[in-house]
């Protein structure tokens, strides 16, 4: 295929993935783009996160962070413009009249058409679809952002996250050093 026939051939399947999905359980979620007054949706999330996921998310350990750091991050991480200073896409769960976040798949800011990813989801719903159902919105994001290419760096460990991120359709290599592999996946 010719390399424009494949930007059109991709950006038409990411057109095509609906907002709302269905997850492996039955429960409907719905995803779209993060905003500035999805910080405390954030905290919420990083708090039902076990310590393992935490660790795994920001290879470092991070229980023991002030509430005043966490809330800075927190608006740090929730108030990209999701085009250059970094995006993401949540997986939301209207939870009793209330939007909670389940999910999240970030890019960092876009240096020389490659950005960094990463992808959490909250413990409770994990193997029920919802990382998967983010990296299918991540071409669209990254589309948005002008990455053509995303890096993930994840702990050599972390089988699932692995299998997660080499279930996408596109061409990846992958480089393991120091007990973390480095997955470049090349979307265009």
């Amino acid at each position: 295929m010719i390399p424009w026939m494949v930007a059109v051939h991709t950006a038409r399947h990411v057109a095509a993935i609906p907002s709302w999905f269905l997850t492996k359980d039955g429960h409907w979620l719905y995803c779209r783009l993060i905003r500035p007054d999805d910080a405390l949706r954030l905290l919420d999330l990083f708090d039902a996160l076990s310590p393992e996921a935490r660790r795994r998310r920001f290879h470092a350990n991070v229980d023991h962070l002030p509430a005043a750091t966490k809330l800075s991050y927190a608006h740090q991480l929730a108030g990209v413009d999701n085009r250059l200073t970094g995006g993401a896409v949540v997986a939301v769960d209207h939870h009793q009249g209330q939007e909670r976040l389940v999910g999240v798949v970030r890019l960092g800011p876009v240096e020389q058409a490659r950005a960094e990813v990463a992808v959490v989801v909250r413990d409770d719903f994990q193997g029920r679809g919802v990382g998967h159902a983010l990296l299918q919105r991540l071409p669209a994001l990254a589309q948005r952002m002008g990455a053509a290419q995303v890096v993930a760096v994840i702990e050599a460990d972390n089988l699932p996250a692995l299998r997660l991120f080499r279930r996408l359709p596109f061409p990846m290599t992958a480089q393991t050093a120091h007990a973390e592999t480095t997955l470049t996946i090349t979307l265009v």
